[in-house]
């Protein structure tokens, strides 16, 4: 935070001023612009769960019709990461079989994936 010239304690407001602006923004662009927002904020913030639900708790107390907007949003966000973790990680399984010697057609028959999605896979390392 310092290197925006803004203390710790000033974290909580800077944070919720962000939150809002988000809404803002969320009008103007697509869902794919809006994530990015959110994950350079989650990252920059560094937000923990209790933190996160305490001010996302203290917003739709202030702002209830924008604070039920922003947990659509975040929800929508929570989601969208989760499944990109999953394809890392189905991605991940994959490479490490292939590694280990097994054929483009057992991986594809023990993950339950379409053999084109292997090959594709393959073709990157």
């Amino acid at each position: 935070m310092t290197f925006m010239g803004y203390a710790k304690k000033e974290k909580r407001e800077v944070r919720f001023a962000y939150l809002r602006m988000i809404l803002r923004l969320q009008k103007k662009l697509d869902e794919a612009r809006i994530a990015l927002i959110i994950s350079v904020a989650d990252m920059y913030f560094d937000p923990n769960k209790e933190q996160e639900e305490s001010i996302l708790r203290e917003f739709r107390e202030q702002y209830p019709e924008e604070g039920e907007t922003l947990m659509e949003l975040m929800l929508a966000w929570k989601k969208w990461a989760y499944e990109e973790g999953i394809e890392k990680g189905i991605e991940k399984a994959v490479l490490k079989m292939l590694n280990k010697g097994f054929t483009p057609e057992e991986v594809a028959e023990t993950l339950e994936l379409p053999m084109d999605d292997i090959r594709k896979l393959a073709a990157k390392e």
